[in-house]
């Protein structure tokens, strides 16, 4: 024990208080007249060393040994009145309504601070709230109730441009069957789907006017009646058209109707072809300089066009690529080990012949004798396309769009910030003579906007859908970051560093409505938080999920039921030292003890 601590110096009081006890007994004996009998000068020495150990055991009293075995957690939904076994423990977290004999703890964290040492965790209800959904280093058992008739998935539109379509996408829990309606701002329906219990639905409605609007999602049980509904937040931003320039070696349908295409998408491509010595085809050619490059969002290059490039046209490119253009090389035929090497060094080592085989982009249809005679949509079958032999599979290489039988037909690797992609297919342009231009579309447009530029990120993040009076994250923030309120007041951040290039900061709304987060040079972000009370469904499904996923990452080997030391009660060596104490008072008072005891023994009728 070491000199420093108070524990030394306490018993070293006592021991020199007792001795001392000791001293004044055996003097206060031989002053004494008459002198006692000994024996009560021994008692009272004894009950001196046991007053002393008392009093030791009163200051610093033995720890007990407690038995834990399961520590079971009561959250929202938890029944009234819980089972439990020797040696369990009932805790109930805020969110759990009243539960009989239950130790109430305000999170997760306080109930394993207080019992550290349990075999396993129980959980009741509907499962743990954001703020206890931590790993835990013991087997957790969770009975996850049956999901709720509600949503129990969201995904809200990300900022679209005026006129274009936004998705609204969800999932329903339990609710046998149902309808799902977005509404407008004017109180409207734009779009309905029905759904059956834990179908996903996707609704989708325009765009107007840029700004900020609320269009409303609805879920309605058979009967009509209102399950739970929820705001749906729609920004509408006047966005720039993404700048394309596409350098060819010679002409073709594909770049005549890749040119066609993107006028009607009203994006900005620039068709530069050229034929050789010295004969350029398309719009006004642009010097191919890094500035040039740098403008624009992707080029799109074939093997012919990048043989005919020079050495500093070719640097100039891989530099825009690195600083995050992005590059779209298109193989039109053999390619020759010079290009095969340059494209390498860019990252796109193709392997394979340089054959054209014939794919298809969709499966063969098998027609049943029941069919419906009245198809919903475009039905015409597919024409038969054809690509050049190459692919680029290998480590780090991400596929874009496969055909029918799998094989990869775009593909892309990161370069520096940029990407470089590769287009395998020689007459996608066929979709658009058969009479399916929505499919030729919807694959170039899946390849400028995966390979492109990327858009503009200058945008702070919120994580998940916000609610009045619960955390939310709020990532990708800047300079000294804070939130407008309903109110008007500003609410300072402060980003954690934990975090690192997420930039997270959290941030507990008071009041529902728009909120703007400013942060960085004059940048703004404006989020809508919903009230406390909108599709409670979410909330409950999301606790449960994680709950779930919590108790199958936790350890899987139960542990037997364990014990540990708390600290022991000092009352009841309190009150064995008072009955010592009173003692040690009735033998000083009555010093004639030996007198009092023969008068005992000498009464009438004593034998």
């Amino acid at each position: 024990m070491s000199l420093s601590n108070p524990t030394f110096w306490t018993a070293v009081v006592i021991a020199l208080a007792v001795i001392l006890g000791f001293v004044r007994l055996v003097l206060w004996h031989r002053k004494a007249e008459p002198q006692g009998p000994r024996w009560r000068t021994a008692v009272m020495m004894g009950l001196t060393v046991l007053a002393g150990l008392l009093l030791w055991l009163t200051l610093n009293p033995p720890a007990s040994i407690v038995r834990t075995g399961t520590l079971i957690v009561a959250t929202a939904g938890s029944p009234g009145t819980i089972q439990t076994t020797p040696g369990d423990i009932l805790v109930a977290l805020p969110e759990a309504g009243p539960v009989a004999d239950a130790v109430r703890v305000p999170d997760l964290a306080t109930a394993l601070r207080r019992y550290p040492t349990p075999a396993r965790v129980r959980i009741l209800g509907q499962g743990l709230a954001p703020r206890d959904q931590s790993p835990l280093p013991v087997p957790v058992e969770f009975a996850a109730p049956p999901l709720p008739r509600g949503l129990i998935d969201l995904a809200l539109p990300e900022p679209s441009a005026p006129g274009a379509t936004f998705v609204v996408g969800g999932q329903v829990g339990s609710l046998p069957a149902g309808t799902v309606e977005l509404v407008d701002p004017a109180d409207e329906v734009v779009d309905t789907a029905r759904i059956t219990a834990g179908e996903r639905f996707a609704l989708m409605a325009a765009a107007r006017a840029p700004g900020l609007a609320l269009f409303t999602l609805r879920l309605r049980d058979p009967s009509d009646a209102v399950v739970e509904q929820i705001a749906v937040p729609v920004e509408t931003l006047v966005q720039t058209p993404p700048r394309v320039l596409v350098l060819a070696g010679a002409p073709g349908a594909e770049t005549k109707y890749l040119k066609r295409w993107a006028e009607d998408s009203g994006i900005e491509l620039t068709v530069d072809i050229e034929v050789g010595a010295g004969v350029r085809l398309g719009d006004a050619p642009l010097p191919l300089t890094a500035q040039t490059f740098n403008d624009l969002d992707l080029v799109v290059l074939d093997d012919r066009r990048w043989e005919a490039l020079g050495g500093g046209q070719r640097a100039a490119l891989t530099a825009a690529v690195n600083g995050g253009m992005g590059l779209l090389l298109r193989p039109t035929g053999p390619l020759s080990a010079g290009t095969r090497r340059d494209w390498a060094n860019l990252g796109a080592s193709l392997t394979g012949g340089d054959e054209a085989v014939p794919f298809r982009l969709d499966p063969p249809e098998e027609t049943a004798p029941e069919a419906e005679t009245e198809p919903a949509g475009n039905t015409d079958p597919l024409p038969e396309l054809a690509r050049r032999d190459l692919t680029d599979e290998g480590s780090g290489a991400v596929t874009l769009l496969r055909d029918a039988d799998g094989a990869a037909l775009a593909s892309w690797r990161a370069l520096g910030r940029g990407r470089v992609g590769v287009w395998t297919v020689t007459d996608s342009y066929a979709l658009v003579l058969t009479g399916r231009p929505d499919r030729y579309g919807e694959m170039w447009s899946a390849l400028f906007s995966e390979i492109g530029r990327p858009g503009d990120h200058s945008r702070a993040e919120v994580q998940g859908v916000a609610r009045a009076g619960q955390r939310v994250a709020l990532c990708r923030l800047t300079g000294q970051p804070n939130v407008l309120g309903q109110d008007g007041r500003p609410h300072a951040l402060r980003i954690d560093a934990a975090t690192g290039d997420r930039a997270c900061a959290a941030f507990w709304p008071e009041q529902a409505g728009w909120h703007v987060i400013r942060d960085g040079e004059d940048r703004q972000t404006p989020f809508y938080v919903q009230p406390t009370d909108a599709a409670p469904s979410l909330v409950l499904a999301a606790d449960r999920s994680a709950t779930l996923a919590l108790a199958g990452t936790a350890p899987t080997r139960a542990a037997s039921a364990s014990t540990s030391h708390a600290p022991g009660s000092p009352w009841p060596w309190f009150a064995g030292l008072l009955v010592v104490l009173s003692g040690l008072w009735w033998f000083e008072r009555n010093r004639d003890v030996g007198g009092l005891v023969a008068s005992l023994r000498a009464r009438p009728g004593r034998r």
